[in-house]
């Protein structure tokens, strides 16, 4: 029985020691994995970074092509603007101009239209 209990605690003790080995080879192997996933994480925090850098660059950009944009068509829009008041001030000096001619050839007729028109308006402005 003694070869028994020898035999026992030799098995015991191989065991243990072959558990704290496997103990070892596990705690490394997470350390490995542990590593690993630092690395990992630590590159994808600097993609996201080189990421958010692009995104912010293409907000940058997209907002000076849209504020460029805005200003080409207000310049425009400006230009056109102008060019039609330009065009009805020409219009109503020759009218003016066609009128006061008009009253210089028919000084009577013009004085009748003139009164005709007064009297309209006072009849029609006039009533309370």
């Amino acid at each position: 029985m003694a070869d028994d209990s020898k035999t026992y605690n030799g098995n015991r003790d191989m065991a243990d020691t072959q558990l704290k080995d496997l103990e070892a080879d596990a705690n490394r192997a997470a350390g490995r994995d542990k590593d690993a996933l630092s690395d990992q994480v630590e590159v994808l925090r600097r993609d996201l970074a080189s990421i958010t850098e692009i995104l912010s660059e293409m907000g940058v950009r997209r907002k000076d092509e849209t504020v460029a944009a805005a200003r080409a068509r207000y310049e425009r829009m400006r230009g056109e603007g102008e060019a039609r008041w330009h065009d009805a001030q020409k219009r109503a000096h020759e009218a003016q101009d066609e009128l006061l001619a008009t009253i210089r050839r028919q000084p009577g007729t013009a004085l009748g239209v003139a009164i005709g028109a007064g009297f309209l308006a006072g009849l029609i402005f006039g009533r309370k």
